[in-house]
């Protein structure tokens, strides 16, 4: 057993996604409704917690896909909140499907 910490594509994308969500939410960057920046604060630090196990980041990408993919699919107007919302979902489904990668040889 390796001391090594490897991680797979879905867990680097879901610590990826999950810091920029907390920088994101951290700082004003896109001009948000305050309530948005708790959102985005929340789904940051639920994805740096739910990196460190393969099956829980592949998780995590399903509820962020199928959670604000519900919510892109219910917009009436197009404002930069939903803009995220598509993106996050995006994120999620990128997350979702992406290949866990080769096993390194011994």
């Amino acid at each position: 057993m390796s001391n090594e910490l490897e991680f797979t594509r879905p867990q680097i994308l879901t610590l990826s996604a999950g810091l920029l969500q907390l920088g994101f939410g951290w700082f004003d960057v896109f001009g948000l409704d305050p309530n948005y920046h708790v959102i985005q604060l929340g789904v940051g630090a639920l994805g740096v917690a739910c990196a460190w196990r393969h099956d829980v980041a592949r998780m995590y990408g399903v509820l962020l896909l199928i959670s604000f993919g519900m919510l892109a699919f219910s917009l009436n107007d197009v404002t930069t909140e939903s803009f995220l919302e598509v993106r996050t979902a995006l994120i999620g489904l990128v997350i979702t499907l992406a290949r866990p990668g080769k096993a390194s040889p011994k």
